[in-house]
């Protein structure tokens, strides 16, 4: 075969094969903008819908929720807050989203291992139910984990908050995240901010860092700065300043702390208002003395 002919029959196959793919060029671009519009699918420059199984509630705060997955608060699985102490603010930020909650399914809302006792007056003014509130102050970390997953399997809990005695195994995390999803009940996980180099099944994590305080209209507040380290279905979130109160009647802490020492630090103010109220710290009836034996592996 002579090089003319052979040249030839190279160019017709390559032009066959052209205009086979240009033919199929629309059907594959109708395929792939079907997919693209599938809810399933998430694009990374885009926030995800809502899915069915997942239930918020709104922060309180417009500049939070732009934040936040699907608009608010995930009210079943973990929320991880990360702050270098207490007095943040970091109660003031979850209290509107716990009085909401509070209204929609009436039940305990549990604070278990808190670094000082919850100051009630507060609480009140800002729209929870103390009468619905109880507190745990279990003797080890094993017995908070454990009271932890009672809480949340109980199906009778809204909120369950909790501030581990000492760092927890991602393990325990996954473990809690399982009880809080089958339940649809919210779970708050307070840790230090050197918990952010350690991973973490918790869908939702957030960094609390302080900054400067200042007065407007009479009134001590600071700035507290949030930024989503984690979130589901996105990546994480430049960081966002929100200004807190801190005039006695916000702080939700009163000045005499609970035996978890990991967490005392100072309260911001230092003095609060005279302790009016204060809610009991109760130890359930139902906990057993040697819970690790029922739940080895938590």
């Amino acid at each position: 075969m002579s090089q003319k002919s052979s040249t030839d029959i190279f160019l017709k196959r390559h032009i066959a094969s052209s205009s086979t793919q240009h033919q199929n060029t629309p059907s594959k671009l109708g395929a792939l903008t079907a997919l693209l519009t599938k809810p399933s699918l998430w694009r990374a420059n885009q926030h995800p819908t809502q899915p069915e199984q997942q239930s918020t509630v709104s922060s309180g705060h417009t500049k939070l929720d732009q934040i936040l997955p699907y608009g608010g608060w995930p009210t079943n699985g973990i929320t991880e807050l990360l702050l270098p102490h207490t007095g943040l603010g970091e109660l003031q930020l979850l209290t509107p989203a716990l009085a909401t909650l509070n209204q929609q399914q009436p039940g305990w809302q549990v604070f278990i291992s808190p670094p000082y006792l919850p100051y009630a007056p507060s609480l009140k003014s800002a729209g929870l139910h103390v009468e619905h509130i109880l507190v745990i102050q279990p003797k080890t970390p094993k017995e908070a984990l454990w009271a932890a997953e009672q809480c949340l399997l109980s199906k009778v809990c809204s909120a369950v908050l909790m501030w581990p005695q000492k760092d927890i195994r991602p393990q325990s995390i996954r473990r809690l995240q399982v009880a809080s999803k089958q339940t649809q009940t919210w779970h708050v996980l307070f840790r230090t901010p050197d918990s952010k180099s350690r991973p973490s099944p918790a869908p939702l994590r957030i960094l609390l860092e302080p900054m400067a305080a200042s007065i407007a209209n009479q009134h001590l507040q600071h700035s507290l700065r949030i930024e989503v380290l984690k979130r589901a279905g996105g990546w994480a979130s430049a960081p966002i300043e929100l200004r807190i109160p801190l005039d006695p009647e916000s702080i939700c802490f009163q000045q005499a702390p609970s035996s978890n020492r990991q967490w005392r630090a100072p309260l911001t103010p230092k003095t609060t208002a005279a302790v009016v109220h204060s809610l009991p710290v109760a130890r359930s009836s139902n906990l057993p003395e040697r819970p690790a034996e029922l739940n080895p592996g938590l």
